[in-house]
C-alpha cells in the first residue's frame, strides 16, 4: 500500500438534548438528508424525533430509511444508496448502534464514485 493522508474532521454531541441545542451544526451540511436507522428503537426512544424535528426547524428536507436488518446485507446497503442518489441526498444521518451505522457508512460511502461495494471487497 502506498502512502497516504487521512483526515477526517468528526464533532461529537452527547447527552440529553443536545439535537436540538446543536442543530445548527446541521444546517452547513447540505439541504437534503437520508436519516438511516433500524426498524424500532430509534422511534421508541425519540432519537428519530429528536433529528427529524431538528431538519425540520432547519427547513433540511429529509428521506427515512429504516430497513436495516441485524449485520446488514450488501442488498440492504445498495438499496439505501441507490435512494439516496434518486433523491438527491446531500448527507446522511445513522442513528443506532452498529448495523446502522455499517449501512449509514456503507451507503454514503456507495454513492459518491457509484462504486458497487463488491468491487470494493
Amino acid at each position: 500500500m502506498g502512502n497516504f493522508h487521512y483526515f477526517m474532521p468528526t464533532d461529537c454531541y452527547f447527552g440529553r438534548g443536545c439535537v436540538a441545542e446543536h442543530k445548527a451544526a446541521m444546517a452547513k451540511l447540505g439541504k437534503k438528508a437520508m436519516v438511516v436507522t433500524g426498524k424500532t428503537s430509534a422511534k421508541r426512544n425519540g432519537a428519530q424525533q429528536d433529528i427529524t424535528d431538528a431538519l425540520d426547524s432547519l427547513d433540511i428536507a429529509w428521506i427515512l430509511f429504516d430497513e436495516i436488518e441485524e449485520n446488514p446485507s450488501v442488498e440492504t446497503v445498495e438499496r439505501a444508496a441507490k435512494l439516496a442518489i434518486a433523491e438527491g441526498v446531500e448527507f446522511f444521518i445513522g442513528i443506532g448502534g452498529g448495523s446502522p451505522m455499517d449501512c449509514d457508512h456503507g451507503g454514503a460511502s456507495r454513492t459518491g464514485d457509484g462504486c458497487p461495494l463488491e468491487c470494493r471487497k
